[in-house]
């Protein structure tokens, strides 16, 4: 016991410095901002957190309810995914619309109360696209289907949702990455800017458009592939408890070593604030050890990642309430860690939004 109370000493200690480090950026950022753009009504402004509590519950709706009755609160965000639609159909009307189960119809759960809002994580392409999909999207030939998308998001009343549009873009699991050149990463962010504009024409439409990418992963500067300020509305970051370090390395160098690796948090904060724009953690966990480079229940990785939320302009963050992919830990399983999580973000919580 002895050992873990040290161990929260100097993990406010970590803290503290990131709250620091934070402020400092802040200033920084505030004088070395970009001017906005001369036209249009997303230019970059003053971030306001919002601080919204959403959750990924593996597509379940009454996991979600589940998960707030565990943690004291109710939940009225939740993460849904249309990254797998094998063709051009499949992306313009996204399955959780649609659903015949009530468990899975997201759209008639969003619109049920006043207030509730998904997170859409929509991939760029199908299944069917050609590989020259980048070159093909940044020359107009996919407008359309973004359009069709849009119509059917507003018709179902879900015209006001965050969309994460190809997500986890600098990975390389997605076919709707970034590529691997340059003339990939300005195809990409040339089409990344169709698709807003496209989605953004239609009637009825208030959508807001997440950059989002993966913490640490191909340390590729974000200026390359940003498709502009004018068209992102919030930079999002994937930020899992995971760092491939030997098992015995302490918590707080463990978790220096993430936030400060290249194209991790410190450098998206960073790029966020010299942009005007918010932040989202759209999915985060603590992850199970084993051959994943996880460090199993870890409420003081928890206890960060809320201070990260508390001291920057967070739009939402997302826990992912799964054990699939090597990469999420049922918080059920976690109980140091989902005591943290109720502590900073279940009912009345020091970080809850």
């Amino acid at each position: 016991m002895a050992t873990r109370r040290i161990s929260r000493t100097v993990a406010g200690l970590v803290v503290g410095m990131l709250a620091v480090t934070a402020a400092a950026m802040a200033s920084a950022g505030a004088a070395s901002a970009p001017a906005a753009p001369a036209s249009g009504s997303h230019a970059a402004t003053a971030p306001v957190a919002r601080r919204q509590a959403c959750v990924y519950t593996r597509h379940q709706i009454d996991a979600l309810v589940a998960f707030g009755k565990l943690v004291g609160r109710n939940f009225n965000c939740a993460v849904v995914y249309n990254d797998a639609a094998p063709t051009w159909a499949g992306f313009e009307k996204p399955w959780f619309v649609v659903h015949s189960d009530p468990n899975l119809n997201w759209a008639k759960w969003a619109t049920a109360v006043p207030g509730r809002r998904l997170i859409v994580t929509q991939s760029m392409i199908p299944d069917e696209a050609p590989a020259d999909w980048r070159i093909r999207g940044a020359a107009g030939e996919y407008d359309e289907h973004a359009r069709a998308l849009a119509r059917n998001l507003v018709a179902a009343g879900l015209g006001s949702s965050v969309i994460r549009l190809g997500h986890e873009a600098n990975g390389t699991w997605y076919r709707h990455s970034i590529g691997s050149t340059q003339a990939d990463f300005i195809a990409w962010r040339t089409y990344w800017a169709r698709v807003v504009t496209a989605m953004r024409s239609v009637p009825g439409a208030a959508f807001q458009f997440d950059l989002c990418i993966n913490a640490g992963y191909r340390p590729i500067a974000f200026a390359d592939y940003y498709p502009g300020d004018a068209y992102v509305d919030i930079m999002g970051i994937d930020f899992y408890d995971v760092l491939a370090v030997p098992a015995t390395t302490p918590w707080f160098v463990h978790w220096l070593q993430q936030y400060n690796q290249r194209a991790s948090m410190r450098d998206l904060l960073q790029f966020a604030r010299q942009h005007g724009k918010r932040v989202s953690i759209p999915e985060w966990a603590v992850t199970a050890r084993g051959s994943f480079p996880g460090f199993g229940d870890d409420d003081l990785y928890v206890d960060a990642l809320a201070d990260i939320v508390r001291s920057n302009p967070v739009e939402y963050q997302s826990y992912f309430l799964s054990p699939t992919g090597n990469v999420g830990m049922m918080l059920q399983d976690a109980p140091k860690a989902l005591a943290a999580y109720r502590r900073h973000f279940g009912g009345g919580g020091d970080a809850a939004g």
